[in-house]
């Protein structure tokens, strides 16, 4: 028993390890390029707030507890990840926002043109805020959408949150990935930023999975609701995981988008 309990702890540990992950690959790039193109401004925002919020589920015991592995371990990770996020944000917005191709990270501004709310010619289209904001409002629409199918017995301001947080976990990769489509090409270190959050989804998923194999009497709450958000997270990422993988078997220097043909 106590075998299967650690390997829940560290698939749990190894989970939260991939996103402190995320967080260094983009340092690293940022570094390494002195630039900020190619990556999404709303991404990194979206990632790096869900993991600030994340935070919270320690004080509303919502968070997991480790049955060998000491507790302290998990607040810690969670507490360096917030903080690592928090100085990558700082960092793009402070020295390399300049570079910020934000012309390109135009994720929703397409859906606000086609219902009249933005001209074509306004200089609202290239308003990272604009944009944002289009995000994070469909992030409240799901949250309140998932609160409907996830059953919970806590009340409804943290219902709401538990159903915020995966809605924006669910969609933070959306227009890093869009932009991902339109250079066609992306460096290693931004791909390892998307295939570490992949990670992030699988460890969680294999917990959900291994769960009620290594307690046989317990089967937690929303467990198939977890197992499906985790699954269609995976899905979302699956298409750039196809080129991820397609591009290392082909020992290419970098990942290429579609057909490799650069128009």
């Amino acid at each position: 028993m106590q075998w299967g309990e650690i390997f829940l702890d560290l698939l749990i540990f190894c989970s939260d390890l991939c996103i402190s992950g995320t967080f260094v690959v983009v340092f690293l790039q940022l570094r390494k390029s002195r630039s900020a193109a190619g990556l999404s401004l709303q991404t990194l925002a979206t990632v790096v707030g869900a993991r600030v919020i994340h935070l919270i589920s320690h004080n509303i015991q919502l968070h997991y507890s480790p049955n060998v592995l000491p507790w302290l371990l998990y607040p810690t990770m969670d507490v360096v990840s917030a903080c690592a996020g928090v100085a990558v944000l700082a960092s793009f917005c402070m020295y390399y926002f300049p570079s910020y191709e934000k012309e390109k990270d135009n994720f929703g501004i397409q859906a606000l043109e086609r219902a009249n709310l933005i001209p074509k010619d306004s200089p609202l289209k290239t308003n990272p805020f604009v944009a944002a904001g289009f995000l994070y409002a469909c992030v409240a629409v799901l949250a309140i959408i998932w609160y409907l199918v996830r059953k919970s017995q806590r009340s409804f301001l943290v219902s709401y949150f538990c159903c915020y947080y995966e809605a924006m976990g669910a969609v933070a990769l959306i227009p890093q990935l869009w932009m991902f489509h339109q250079d066609k090409r992306v460096s290693p270190l931004l791909a390892n930023f998307v295939v570490l959050t992949a990670m992030h989804r699988i460890f969680t998923l294999a917990f959900w999975i291994s769960y009620p194999r290594i307690f046989v009497w317990r089967y937690p709450d929303n467990r198939g609701i977890q197992m499906a958000s985790e699954t269609v997270n995976l899905l979302i990422l699956s298409d750039f995981l196809f080129y991820w993988a397609r591009s290392k078997l082909r020992g290419d220097s970098e990942v290429i988008i579609g057909d490799g043909m650069m128009v």
